[in-house]
């Protein structure tokens, strides 16, 4: 295991410090999101167990573009889907180059449609709000980042 470095440190700060206003889902919510999906991939179908931890809690609008950790930002996907095929494709034009039975298709994005529209706006920050956090987050980020360099100029 890599030895933790003060970039990813830094990275694990930033992260921590987001979630204390978007903070992830509970496991109440993730129970609830695996009984939605019926513990099934909801872009491919395969069944998940899990136990076996093959299922992932897919952001169907990811942080970088502007989605919260809300749990009806999420679907339940199988490693394959989430990891190594989807990547940054937006979920609709992913489901349909992925299933190729358009009936199906249609089936599953009645599903996803159905699970996001669950979402009650708690997720949502003011975007004031946001801009604060952010500056917030940078000024501590550029405590940490003079921390280290003091602390590098005390070696011998």
């Amino acid at each position: 295991m890599a030895k933790d470095t003060p970039s990813m440190a830094k990275n694990k700060m930033r992260r921590c410090l987001v979630a204390i206003l978007d903070p992830h889902p509970s496991n109440l919510e993730i129970e609830q999101l695996w009984t939605y999906f019926q513990s099934s991939c909801a872009y491919c179908g395969i069944p998940l167990d899990r136990t076996s931890r093959n299922g992932h809690l897919d952001h169907i609008v990811s942080s970088a573009l502007g989605g919260t950790n809300e749990i009806h930002n999420h679907v339940l996907s199988c490693n394959k889907c989430n990891g190594d095929e989807k990547r940054e494709e937006d979920w609709q034009s992913f489901l349909a180059r992925k299933v190729t039975d358009s009936a199906l298709v249609a089936e599953r994005h009645a599903h996803i449609s159905g699970w996001i529209e669950r979402a009650d706006g708690r997720g949502v920050l003011d975007p004031s709000v946001k801009t604060q956090a952010e500056t917030i987050i940078v000024q501590v980020l550029e405590s940490f980042d003079a921390a280290v360099k003091k602390l590098r100029a005390l070696r011998p």
